[in-house]
C-alpha cells in the first residue's frame, strides 16, 4: 500500500459502505483511502478498507461511531 503506517478504521464486504465512512469522515475534515481487497474467485467481491493517517485514526472511528457507520 502507497500509505505505509495508515490505521485501517473501517471495512466491508460493501463498497458503498466504505464510500460512505469514507464521505462522513472526508465532511469532518479527516483524510481517508480506500484499499480494495478482490475475491481471488469473483474480482468484484471481496472486502473494502477504509484507512487514515495515525493521529486521526481514534478521531475518525468516533466520527463514524456518533454517524451509525457501521
Amino acid at each position: 500500500m502507497a500509505n505505509e503506517g495508515w490505521i485501517k478504521v473501517f471495512s466491508s464486504n460493501q463498497e458503498y459502505q466504505v464510500k460512505i465512512a469514507e464521505d462522513v469522515l472526508k465532511q469532518n475534515g479527516i483524510e481517508s483511502h480506500i484499499v480494495k481487497h478482490p475475491d481471488s474467485a469473483f474480482p468484484s467481491m471481496g472486502e473494502a478498507v477504509l484507512f487514515t493517517v495515525p493521529d486521526k485514526a481514534e478521531r475518525a472511528k468516533a466520527v463514524l461511531a456518533e454517524n451509525d457507520v457501521k
